[in-house]
């Protein structure tokens, strides 16, 4: 019965169906009256469904690029960039472990560092005293930054979990598990203990198969992102832990999809957890070599968390139409490309050497740009441009390089043994993934399905110094001019 504020269904009923509208149905719901409107507020439906502005930290430019982690190359990370890419600081030797809006989170020999690539400002973290107290497993990290709430970043060090109960346990004495983490916080310069207790959406059987012991290639976390004050973390056995530092909870959910893993510590994922600025957390899935599913994951005021099917595709199609462009020598060697860097950011003090590429001179770079070999992939850019606002070479991503399929590429055929598809993030303002299809990199759009060249994964394969080598990780990255790190020597 309507009672007069607009809702003339059960709560929970009506949220389920604004979860389900399409993008103009819902934003014609909002124009209904203000509970509506409010009840797609407060639930987080707007952002992952509606088109919003981007906020003013982020300029308005094309995907600025992609860093790549690599294993067996003469440098550890490289960044992969359209042409006309303004070079970043960044020390390629350095392993990334997280981008998070903007910033960078570095490692060497156990010493961290939180960077920002376009400006060159940095801060090295203090060391962690005490240790953690993790031994056989590696420690998962988490860098959260968002420019819109705050301009000082925190970083999250994860403990190992404690281990379940062994045996029966009577109800009246199980006590709840309480997640442990050191938080390093660049607002009070150190490092803290915090506590995350459960929270309203807990099952114990989840916590159990996360905090059972795995062996090296099972780590407890997989991966991990940040989005609106909130820690997702993709753990073992499929179940993802959501960390809420404002309130000190944790939450925990299955991962959808197909059971078992498709992850690798050599290689590119085919199970992602990825999270857009604008548009929510999302679990990417390529199953049967190129069956692609995406879920959306939508959280309830009461705490709730479940998973809705948004896409299920097959890219066999696209992967037949670049196996065509390959044999006909039009897919060769894509417009995008390494782009050397600006070395890395000034030293912090004067005593410490650590970063120290403050001698590094602009117009020397170009003698040993690409992967820190001697060979010089900067050739293909210009860096005349410093903003990257557009130059003679600049990449339109609205109408460069779309590959469309041709009628009747379904009917070739199911997929080889040789075909492949992995995971390289989501597009940072737009409804898209970037994937690698059969060595093609890639970005799809999901709202068109349509498919658009950025290069070859071979362009990738610069440098090697040993056999067995690899591409390990991938981070889109989009330029943020707005933090609080020094501004190199103190």
């Amino acid at each position: 019965m309507n009672t007069g504020d607009g809702i003339s269904f059960p709560y929970d009923v009506l949220v389920d169906i604004f979860g389900r509208l399409p993008r103009r149905a819902l934003a014609r719901s909002c124009c209904v009256c203000r509970t509506w409107r409010a009840l797609i507020s407060a639930h987080n439906l707007n952002p992952p469904l509606l088109p919003l502005p981007l906020p003013p930290y982020f300029p308005r430019r094309p995907l600025g690029g992609i860093f790549f982690c690599k294993l067996g190359y003469a440098s550890n990370t490289c960044f992969f960039a359209p042409p006309g890419s303004r070079r970043l600081f960044f020390p390629d030797e350095e392993e990334v472990d997280q981008l998070c809006n903007g910033l960078i989170l570095l490692h060497r020999n156990g010493r961290k560092c939180v960077l920002n690539p376009a400006t060159g400002r940095c801060s090295r973290l203090p060391s962690l005293t005490p240790p953690p107290r993790v031994v056989a497993e590696p420690v998962a990290e988490s860098l959260a930054f968002d420019p819109a709430v705050s301009l000082h970043f925190d970083v999250f060090v994860l403990e190992e979990l404690a281990r379940p109960n062994q045996g029966e346990v009577p109800q009246q004495l199980k006590r709840p598990q309480v997640v442990r983490s050191f938080v390093y916080s660049s607002s009070t310069e150190q490092w803290e203990n915090r506590e995350f207790v459960p929270g309203r959406c807990t099952p114990g059987h989840l916590y159990d198969a996360v905090a059972t012991p795995g062996n090296t290639y099972n780590p407890t976390v997989w991966s991990s992102v940040y989005w609106r004050g909130s820690i997702y973390m993709h753990c073992r056995k499929d179940t993802l832990m959501v960390l809420r530092p404002s309130c000190g909870t944790y939450d925990m959910v299955q991962l959808p999809g197909k059971p078992g893993s498709a992850l690798s510590l050599f290689s590119l994922p085919r199970k992602s957890l990825l999270a857009s600025y604008e548009r929510g957390i999302h679990y990417v899935e390529i199953i049967d070599k190129l069956q692609l599913r995406v879920w959306i994951l939508t959280e309830s005021t009461y705490g709730q968390l479940w998973w809705t099917l948004a896409y299920d595709v097959s890219l066999n199609p696209h992967c037949h139409m670049i196996k065509t462009l390959t044999v006909q020598g039009i897919v060769k060697w894509g417009p995008w490309g390494i782009v050397g860097n600006r070395g890395g950011p000034t030293k912090l003090t004067k005593d410490d050497d650590y970063y120290d590429h403050s001698d590094v001179d602009d117009d020397d770079d170009e003698e040993e740009d690409g992967d820190g070999c001697g060979y010089s992939w900067n050739s293909f850019y210009s860096d005349e441009d410093e903003d990257g606002d557009g130059d003679a070479d600049s990449w339109d991503e609205d109408k460069d390089n779309f590959i469309d399929i041709d009628e009747g590429a379904e009917l070739l055929g199911p997929p080889s043994w040789r075909d492949y598809c992995e995971i390289v993030g989501f597009h940072p303002h737009k409804n898209a993934l970037i994937l690698i299809i059969h060595s093609a990199v890639v970005v799809y759009h999901l709202d068109t399905s349509r498919m658009q060249y950025l290069g070859d994964e071979k362009q990738l394969d610069g440098c090697p110094i040993q056999h067995a080598r690899s591409v390990t990780g991938s981070f889109t990255y989009r330029p943020c001019y707005a933090d609080v790190l020094p501004d190199g020597q103190s």
